[in-house]
């Protein structure tokens, strides 16, 4: 029997709408923010705005706040399935900033509009202590799973080394983004988010 690409039509089209409601969800938040502020900024006016009711906001974002802080490319992803499935004996930096490096290219097409809305998050976080507050919580919710999971897939001699990878990796990650923010939104000719993590890698391994 030939093969068929048919089964995964649905799925694809059901991964696109999700893609989509997140997007609207994430620009409706963003929006209300600026405009009226975060602190007086309803649920219910988030889902208005994006066009869903309160009861599907809440099966994409747990809060408000993470309706603007939340991964929205796969990054976490991404690196969690790099130390579920990369080899334990061998886990280097490479092997994530090759994970992230295929995440980087999947929205490369459209870095300039990623670009504004990661300088107009930003600049609500800074103004905005709850939100503020929210990226800590966040960071370190994200740092206890990874954590946890490097503790269930290694073994103890190796897992202060893996660990040690993932921070440093992340760390290098957070670095490029707010170089290419900074250069994306100030640059004529734009910048490029792939580049300059490579960039950032390659200092990285030279220290």
């Amino acid at each position: 029997m030939p093969a068929t690409s048919a089964p995964d039509a649905p799925t694809d089209l059901r991964a696109r709408r999700r893609t989509r409601t997140l997007h609207e969800i994430q620009q409706a938040a963003i929006t209300l923010f600026e405009r009226q502020g975060f602190e007086v900024t309803t649920v219910d006016e988030i889902a208005r705005d994006a066009g869903v009711s309160a009861r599907t906001f809440f099966r994409y974002f747990t809060t408000k706040e993470e309706s603007v802080l939340a991964d929205m490319h796969g990054f976490d992803e991404a690196l969690r399935d790099c130390v579920v499935t990369t080899d334990p004996t061998n886990f280097s930096l490479a092997d994530v900033e090759a994970a992230f490096t295929t995440v980087i290219e999947g929205f490369r097409d459209e870095q300039s509009e990623v670009a504004r809305t990661i300088a107009r998050i930003q600049k609500l976080v800074c103004a905005n202590p709850s939100l503020s507050t929210a990226v800590v919580g966040r960071c370190s919710d994200n740092s206890q799973r990874l954590s946890a999971l490097v503790e269930s897939e290694y073994g103890i001699e190796v897992r202060s080394h893996v660990r040690l990878i993932l921070e440093v990796a992340q760390l290098a990650l957070r670095f490029a983004f707010d170089e290419w923010v900074s250069r994306a939104t100030t640059e004529s000719s734009g910048a490029d988010l792939l580049s300059i993590y490579q960039d950032v890698c390659g200092r990285v391994r030279n220290l």
